[in-house]
């Protein structure tokens, strides 16, 4: 892990008690599920089906959290209780606007990999 990314993911680390190799794990681990968790929000927005987006954003939410609580992971909140009430339009938009910056987060959390 270079010195950008230690100061990038400083909270990360201190999560992990400072463990490099732990964190770059859990880097692994989250770089293989989260763009098969994107792809299950896509589809679920798709065919209309808000309690599967809920579901699927919540897991998100708790894969990406390890690495960054702050935005882009804060905005999957407010995109899970859309979800939860149906109001697609609202799920529709924000997804849209959120989308890219997790696939940003997710590149950068991929560069910790071991």
């Amino acid at each position: 892990m270079n010195q950008e990314q230690k100061e990038r993911f400083a909270d990360a680390l201190a999560r992990v008690s400072g463990d490099a190799e732990i964190l770059a794990t859990l880097a692994s681990i989250a770089s293989e599920d989260a763009p098969e968790l994107l792809h299950r929000l896509d589809k679920s927005i798709e065919v209309g089906d808000w309690s599967g987006y809920a579901s699927t954003a919540h897991s998100l939410k708790g894969l990406l959290s390890t690495f960054e609580t702050q935005e882009p992971v804060s905005r999957i909140q407010p995109l899970i209780d859309a979800a939860r009430q149906a109001e697609g339009e609202a799920v529709i938009a924000r997804h849209a606007m959120l989308r890219t910056k997790l696939q940003v987060l997710i590149a950068e959390i991929e560069s910790l990999r071991e």
